[in-house]
């Protein structure tokens, strides 16, 4: 599990999580656990989230994206709100084929998890991205 899941899970109090687990669907699911999400994607991904936010997102993959984006944002040097899922390398200034391969590199350094050689030359979106932390 990598360490954005185990992150969750800890919030979450169980012992795992995936890409598509509905956390408000979880046992126990209450507004402390939905506060203890917002306080850790603060304080633990630098990605506040407001109350009205995160009530429009549904599963860990959705906590992750934003995760990612904030992530990509800062390692780019770009405002957040210029980024989508769509974002690929070359509509973002800044995102040139060095970037891209820090992007790689300190996103498996951050989220815990590693790309397979083969997979790399077929991220070219956020959403690539965020699909390959999922896996």
């Amino acid at each position: 599990m990598n360490k954005f899941y185990e992150a969750v899970a800890g919030v979450l109090e169980v012992p795992e999580v995936g890409f598509d687990t509905r956390f408000r669907e979880t046992d126990g699911w209450c507004s402390l656990q939905a506060f203890g999400l917002l306080v850790m994607m603060e304080n633990d991904w630098a990605t506040p989230l407001t109350i009205d936010r995160l009530r429009g997102l549904e599963t860990v993959g959705d906590l992750l994206r934003e995760a990612f984006l904030t992530f990509a944002a800062e390692l780019l040097q770009t405002d957040r709100a210029q980024l989508s899922g769509a974002s690929a390398m070359g509509s973002v200034p800044s995102w040139d084929s060095v970037n891209h391969l820090r992007l790689v590199m300190e996103s498996e350094k951050k989220f815990g998890f590693s790309f397979d050689l083969e997979q790399i030359p077929s991220i070219r979106t956020i959403e690539d991205f965020v699909g390959g932390l999922g896996a």
